[in-house]
């Protein structure tokens, strides 16, 4: 595969697919395995969610500044150097309020860690292999959410969730090591005001219709994972009447649907980098959602898992390439970090609501509303496709990110 021979792209991949495996095993510990350990209910998840999503909520847009002026090599190998830190400590938490408190900064480091990943790929490949790379980048991720869960099952099993949390902080170690020796950016322009700079990512943001269409459209399926993020423990555990063994194992076949599919959008590539495709993998991806929680049949939940899985992959990659391309490169740090911090502000608006509901509405029926609220957003989202016009040209791999056409995007004036 052509994407695999541009400089640095191999290492970062093999690197994050390892980073990415002991962080789904952290994942799992946290919000599977000391929910059924410390016999956590609704609302300690719900505060669980708040907990992880209130930094990458107030924090995250200002992420995207550093980004773009030190270059995302630099914010990458701090985010998993931060990400380290943070995994040790939680090496020490012998309650579900200490896991909660000092899972605290994960959501802003993993905001930082994501927009700079998301940053990297239009700056090592050409723009006809975008997706490709997306694919292969998003498809490690998703590798680990076959591979992760397994691991923790095991690592659980063996050492508990000390031994969760220290096999994560070495694979931070991993990532480092992958992003340190990759050569891409150099810092474009001077330096200004954070405010200056934020302000003029948000108003970049608001005068493209591309940018705003697909951050609506990826706030809106945000919503629904936020929503699932409560209920699948408590689903597995109180409808399904299974063990944490099958919550991890439901994960799993998650995960080998966006593997396969993450597989098959790297051969399918610049065909599915459309706004209609985006459109009709919401639609899709809420109605295998509703089909998911809405058995009490083990079997027929393995299957709308790994449907739903397929169907995310095939939001994900083509919406994070829609947002490469609608935004220069100088502002790839602002919009995605953006982009990531749709996700925090889902659940932390989410995770309440869901609590509350559940209580009267029950699990099931939720689940299934909230994943036809999705495809109903879905759909209204693909009749706006005819709007946003044609795609913006594609631009040659440029590592300093400082063309003519990035300042003008961004509001600046033309050189004279």
């Amino acid at each position: 595969m052509r994407v695999l021979r541009a400089p640095g792209f191999a290492t970062l991949l093999l690197g994050q697919s390892v980073n990415a495996i002991g962080n789904w095993v952290a994942i799992i510990a946290i919000w599977g395995f000391a929910a059924f350990r410390f016999d956590a209910g609704a609302g300690d998840l719900a505060l669980l969610f708040v907990a992880l999503s209130v930094p990458g909520a107030l924090l995250g847009p200002l992420l995207g500044v550093p980004i773009d002026r030190l270059g995302p090599r630099r914010t990458l190998i701090l985010a998993n150097a931060l990400g380290f830190l943070d995994a040790l400590a939680l090496t020490q938490a012998q309650s579900y309020e200490a896991v909660i408190v000092l899972a605290l900064p994960l959501g802003l480091i993993e905001a930082l860690g994501s927009a700079s990943l998301d940053a990297l790929p239009p700056r090592l490949v050409d723009d006809d292999d975008l997706v490709s790379a997306n694919a292969l980048l998003g498809g490690a991720q998703d590798l680990a959410i076959v591979v992760g869960p397994v691991v923790a099952a095991a690592v659980n099993l063996r050492w508990g969730l000390a031994g969760a949390f220290l096999a994560d902080a070495l694979t931070y170690l991993a990532g480092m090591a992958a992003a340190w020796p990759l050569r891409v950016e150099s810092v474009a322009g001077g330096v200004r005001s954070t405010w200056v700079e934020l302000r003029e990512g948000l108003s970049l943001v608001r005068r493209t219709p591309g940018l705003r269409w697909t951050l609506g459209i990826t706030g809106t399926t945000f919503l629904l994972w936020g929503l699932f993020g409560v209920l699948e423990p408590l689903y597995v555990r109180d409808v399904l009447q299974e063990s944490e063994t099958v919550f991890a194992l439901l994960q799993t076949v998650f995960g080998v649907g966006l593997v396969g599919a993450g597989i098959a959008l790297a051969n399918i590539g610049e065909r599915v980098a459309r706004p209609r495709y985006v459109a009709i993998a919401t639609i899709a991806s809420g109605a295998t959602a509703a089909l998911y929680l809405g058995t009490s049949s083990l079997p027929v939940a393995y299957f709308g898992v790994f449907l739903w899985g397929v169907d995310v992959a095939f939001f994900f990659v083509p919406a994070k390439t829609l947002l490469q391309r609608y935004a220069p490169t100088s502002a790839h740090g602002r919009v995605l970090s953006l982009n990531q911090t749709l996700e925090p502000m889902a659940g932390l608006g989410m995770a309440p609501v869901a609590a509350v509901l559940v209580g009267a509405v029950g699990i099931q029926l939720l689940g299934v509303l909230g994943g036809l609220a999705a495809a109903v957003a879905g759909t209204v989202a693909l009749r706006r496709v005819a709007l946003l016009g044609p795609l913006p040209a594609p631009t040659p791999v440029d590592p300093t990110a400082g063309s003519t056409r990035d300042a003008i995007a961004l509001g600046g004036p033309a050189p004279g």
